[in-house]
């Protein structure tokens, strides 16, 4: 345990809430069971504070779609397999981390493990370690090809009309919403909104909304 402790760069002061953070629920009970669940919460918490933080400008349902994507099973088992956590795991007989979950779910009870043993910034620091280069990178994909850009790009694939934007200026008394900005797409008759402290949130916003209109119709 001394190695993984090393390559997280953190030390147990209990370390039988590190070994049950490694014990999966075909080895033995007690197991990671409840550090997973609670560590997936950190987990969750972790990222939507960071992106709602850092990207200021991003309706609530891109948000979800980014931090979706850092959360996922794919994401957590390949930062699992990354410190070769599948190594330090205790499996019953005849179990194993090939083609499951059960890594990332280690590495949330892991997470959920340190939140326990010493703080939420002890756990946010190892997250800052593994996640934080993450986090940045989508937020990089995202500037380049954020909502806007995504339904410009669906609608010239199907030859259709292009979206169209007016906006409204509320003034600086309100606040977060000053801009109100509206959608247009003639070809599909949908007509969305969106809100935001300037224009180019609120046209974000609107763009999502129409995503989202398209989608569900």
């Amino acid at each position: 345990m001394i190695g993984l402790e090393k390559k997280i760069n953190y030390q147990f002061n209990d370390k039988n809430l590190l070994e049950t953070s490694l014990t999966h629920k075909s080895h033995s009970s007690p197991n990671n069971e409840r550090l997973e669940y609670l560590g997936d919460s950190i987990i969750n918490f972790y990222v939507a504070e960071k992106l709602f933080n850092l990207k200021s400008d991003l309706p609530e349902g891109k948000l979800t779609q980014i931090r979706a994507s850092l959360v996922s099973r794919s994401s957590l088992n390949k930062i699992a397999h990354g410190i070769e956590l599948d190594r330090y795991i205790r499996l019953g007989k005849g179990e194993t981390t090939e083609n499951n979950s059960i890594a990332g779910n280690a590495f949330e009870a892991l997470i959920g493990a340190i939140y326990q043993d010493s703080s939420k910034e002890s756990a946010y620091n190892l997250l800052d370690l593994f996640l934080g280069k993450e986090i940045s990178r989508k937020i990089r994909e995202d500037d380049t090809k954020d909502s806007k850009s995504t339904l410009q790009e669906i609608l010239q694939k199907k030859k259709l009309s292009l979206p169209t934007y007016t906006f409204k200026d509320l003034g600086p008394k309100s606040g977060n919403d000053r801009f109100i900005v509206t959608c247009k797409i003639e070809g599909l008759a949908i007509k969305s909104k969106g809100k935001g402290k300037n224009i180019k949130a609120a046209e974000l916003e609107a763009a999502q909304a129409a995503l989202d209109i398209w989608k569900d119709s």
